[in-house]
């Protein structure tokens, strides 16, 4: 078995290429001398700049070394003890130039006298990579890693042609096998115990084996050398020819199930010799009968297996080419030998066997016949327009925390009550570690079962679509990480970097930010698998669409590092993704297909003029206007990108950034309004959300952005994060969360919010406007952006008559289309040409006229008299509120009276007289609170 600790890490870092697990010689890109090098006598390294990453070829520059101990292990690719820094000119770390040759550089060292190892450690390996002077330039692996030399500890032989321990071959096939010693000594061959071959005084020794009958042989080299002997055992297993036969006609790859007690599995494994199935129903022997056949163009492996129990779970793997094991590709359920435990003990996930440890290795796969089908209850349902959506992107981990499909499906009523007709659920195919974002994804066609079973998934969809809430799943098609069956396939080592040979994996990325192996989305073979793995979901699962994750990756144009170039038009991918599109529509025509694209605008605007949806981010924008800083943000309208559809899904926050709530309390401006402050922060985040409800298009809210969420992110970026649902408890956050119900409903409810006939964005200076128009229902929303009062500011309304503030329901008569109002800092108005339904009569109207909150006050301490009044008007101001700015105000936000108190007086006198009946607003404030209350004059 791996060990485990290293298997961990590479489970759990997922934003890093790991060092490849190679031995020497390495394709002559660096290879030493003597072959087998030894921790304790002369290595000599030579570098050829012109294989792997060729940072360095041809450079005419003096070439470094930096080199680093592994003393954790002999599997480990930690470099303990690094004598050189990076980028300095150490003359120690300087590599000799070949005499003649423009790209071989050597290096000669005494591993155990060379690096600073006062405790003794065993070194195992060499990590190495090379570089010029300042580092600039770099040579690595051609899958861009470290180099590996494994060090022998005294004297030792090993089998160099192959490498490894084992090797498979068809009857009728020989192979040249050659072992090689640390220094000069007797070697000898013995198969299956008897000697075959023996030669003194020899550093390596051949032998031709040859395949004649099926079975497994060990071969073993034995070398000897005064009173020290070492050995070590090469296992050969034989096999006959794959039978060839074709597919059977309806097969498909994956698992077919043919009757409850019978299977075909189907693998494509091009130019591989053999494959075989192991697993429960044979107790893991690698036996004839569960040999599979081979298609006659060499792709497709495929075996029918019968007499299976009904309904029992079976785990498998494929067997091939008698030393890799891996799962299928297309199985919906996976059995992990480092993680399920924990599910296990947990009790997450009723009934689930233990991984077959003892017995096999690496991720592993279930079948299981007659399987009862889920009852889907809610087939028909409302699907909105795709500018019709309000999307809101769940991460299940981190959503409730019982981290489970069931606990999403308690709070679905939640949900419904803020109003949202989308969810979008983070990834949720099964990733590499029980705790994850879900973008290091290993299997594509099974849930994580860390979150529940395949049929609590089901039951959350089958639950959203019974109230009116769409699901979009997020899909990482772009790569896949070490542990996924068809990486491994063609791979270095255990969980390596791709081979050139891999039908669906770039060696190396080709473009910025990758994380995992690249997915090659010009081979037919990715292209068929991204085809069939989205056409899966959205029928096994009942899906409604997609969010892809780095779409803009799916391209083979390499743009290396340079991320400017990676975002521009790119044709190929263009071509890539509208075949993708056209493919999901032709049988799921309503499925909602949205990019994480972000790249140039002419790319972006023809995908979305042929339909495609893209997450628009804003979140920078957002960010500084939070802190109290000014932004004309008219890129989050799909009009101001030139595009023909709105098919722009811009948004305040997602997943990828820090929180605007946590930029308002950590960062906002102080003076002259301490937006640090909760209530002043809530006042400057309702300011933003009505705004970003305002501009037309679809809409995504980031999992608990409603309340004013304010964890950082990069403190710790894929950690768990606290759910913080005791928020919705605190009035002021719970003021931004009805806002946001209140927005919400307004969008879903008219047209003018998604389709609005004529559009005025005024979003440049600090008083800021958004302006709709519609045959059914005009709006008129703006709001001051400033940390100041802003006096006397002109609104332009589409026309004059009688409009309606939307929160109060209360009458503003226009006799001229432009009229002048006063705002507090973070004030806003939405008035409308149509009377509706105000906001639920348990809701604070001052909430929303002024966005500002109502601090708490004793009676006697700050007071409105008389009330009713007829003519004079006295305020007591309470104590602390000195130099008080006031105002009166009607019910349309039209300023009366105003002013500021002079210091120390607390008793402020009005008189009436010229101001006619009605409902009036009393507004006191000052840099931290604002205090309101009615009277009425008769």
């Amino acid at each position: 078995m791996l060990n485990l600790t290293l298997m961990k890490n590479i489970l759990f870092l997922s934003k890093i290429i790991f060092g490849l697990f190679l031995s020497f010689p390495l394709l002559a890109q660096v290879s030493t001398e003597p072959t087998i090098p030894n921790a304790s006598e002369s290595i000599k390294i030579t570098y050829d700049a012109s294989l792997g990453t060729t940072g360095l070829e041809d450079c005419n520059c003096d070439v470094y070394i930096h080199i680093g101990a592994v003393t954790e292990g002999p599997n480990s690719t930690t470099w303990s003890i690094v004598p050189f820094d990076w980028g300095q000119d150490i003359p120690e770390a300087k590599m000799s130039k070949v005499a003649g040759e423009d790209n071989l550089y050597t290096f000669e060292l005494i591993p155990n006298e060379f690096f600073d190892n006062p405790s003794g450690q065993t070194i195992y390996r060499l990590g190495m990579v090379f570089r010029n002077v300042d580092g600039s330039r770099e040579g690595k692996t051609s899958a861009n890693a470290d180099f590996f030399v494994d060090l022998a500890q005294g004297f030792a032989v090993q089998f160099t042609e192959p490498r490894g321990t084992r090797l498979s071959l068809e009857v009728g096939e020989m192979f040249r096998v050659k072992a090689e010693a640390s220094r000069e000594a007797m070697i000898k061959f013995e198969l299956q115990g008897e000697p075959v071959k023996s030669a003194s005084g020899v550093k390596e020794l051949f032998y031709d084996f040859e395949a004649k009958e099926a079975g497994t042989y060990t071969l073993t080299a034995i070398a000897e050398s005064g009173d020290e002997t070492d050995s070590q055992s090469l296992q050969i297993v034989v096999f006959g020819a794959s039978e060839v036969a074709e597919l059977p006609n309806e097969a498909r790859l994956g698992i077919n199930y043919l009757s409850d007690t019978e299977v075909l599995l189907a693998l494509l494994a091009p130019n591989k010799k053999l494959a075989h199935v192991i697993g429960d129903f044979n107790d893991w022997q690698i036996l004839p009968e569960y040999q599979m056949k081979r298609t006659p163009d060499g792709e497709i492996f495929w075996l029918r297996i019968d007499g299976l129990t009904p309904k029992q779970e079976y785990i498998f793997q494929y067997l091939v080419d008698a030393s890799i094991r891996i799962g299928d590709p297309y199985a919906d359920k996976t059995s992990d030998p480092f993680h399920d435990q924990e599910i296990i003990q947990d009790g997450r996930y009723p009934g689930l066997k233990a991984f077959p440890s003892g017995k096999t290795e690496f991720q592993a796969t279930y079948l299981q016949t007659a399987q009862d089908p889920f009852e889907w209850k809610n087939i028909d349902y409302h699907k909105p327009a795709p500018e019709e959506l309000v999307v809101y992107e769940l991460l299940v981990r981190d959503f409730d925390e019982k981290r489970t499909y069931q606990a999403v499906i308690d709070r679905l009523d939640y949900l419904q009550e803020l109003g949202v007709n989308a969810i979008e659920l983070m990834p949720v195919g099964e990733f590499e570690g029980n705790l994850s974002w879900g973008y290091n994804p290993s299997f594509f066609f099974a849930p994580d079962k860390y979150y529940g079973t395949k049929n609590d998934l089901k039951r959350l969809i089958d639950e959203a679509h019974g109230r009116g809430i769409v699901v979009i799943l997020d899909m990482v098609l772009n790569h896949a990480f070490g542990q996924n069956p068809m990486v491994r396939l063609y791979n270095d080592g255990d969980y390596g970097a791709p081979t050139e040979d891999n039908p669906w994996f770039n060696r190396v990325a080709k473009h910025p930010f990758n994380v995992g192996y690249d997915f090659n989305h010009e081979s037919d073979y990715t292209r068929d698998f991204v085809d069939s793995v989205n056409n899966y979901w959205l029928t096994e699962y009942k899906i409604d669409g997609f969010r892809f994750d780095l779409s803009k990756g799916f391209t083979q144009v390499n743009s290396g590092d340079n991320v400017n170039f990676w975002s521009q038009y790119d044709p190929s991918r263009v071509q890539i993704w509208k075949h993708i599109y056209d493919r999901i529509k032709t049988n799921h025509p309503e499925a909602y297909v949205i990019l994480e694209h972000l790249s140039a605008n002419d790319e972006e605007k023809e995908l979305a003029d042929y339909g495609m949806m893209f997450w628009g981010n804003m979140n920078s924008d957002f960010r500084e206007m939070a802190k109290g800083e000014n932004r004309d943000f008219n890129w989050a309208y799909h009009g101001s990108r030139g595009w023909q559809n709105p098919n722009l899904v811009a948004y305040q926050e997602s997943h990828d950034e820090e929180r605007v709530m946590w930029e308002s309390l950590n960062f906002g401006r102080t003076s002259p309004v301490n937006i640090r402050q909760l209530e002043n922060a809530v006042n400057r985040n309702q300011l933003l959300t009505a705004f970003y409800f305002g501009i037309p298009g679809p809409k995504m809210i980031w999992q608990f952005g409603e309340f004013g969420y304010d964890e950082e992110l990069n403190n710790d970026r894929l950690g768990i994060k606290p759910t913080r649902w005791e928020y919705l408890q605190n009035p002021q956050r719970n003021r931004l969360f009805r806002l946001y119900q209140e927005m919400i409903k307004l969008k879903k409810s008219h047209q003018v919010f998604t389709n609005p006939e004529k559009v005025t964005l005024n979003l440049s200076a600090a008083i800021k406007s958004i302006v709709l128009e519609h045959s059914d229902l005009d709006i008129v929303l703006f709001g001051n952006f400033g940390l100041g009062n802003a006096g006397n500011v002109p609104v332009s309304f589409p026309s004059t008559g009688i409009w309606y503030n939307y929160f109060t329901g209360e009458e503003l008569t226009l006799t001229n289309t432009t009229v002048d109002f006063n705002l507090r800092p973070s004030e806003f108005y939405l008035f409308t040409s149509e009377l509706l339904p105000t906001p639920d009569s348990g809701i604070l109207q001052e909430d929303f006229v002024t966005s500002i909150p109502i601090e708490p006050f004793d009676d006697s301490s700050f007071s409105v008299y008389p009330n009713p009044s007829t003519g004079k008007l006295y305020v007591q101001l309470p104590e602390g509120m000195k130099e008080t700015n006031f105002r009166i105000i009607d019910l349309t936000g039209k300023e009366i009276r105003g002013g500021q108190s002079r210091p120390g007086n607390q008793i402020l006198e009005f008189d009436l007289g010229d101001i006619k009946a009605g409902l009036y607003i009393f507004e006191a404030f000052d840099n931290r609170r604002v205090l309101h209350q009615r009277f009425i004059k008769n």
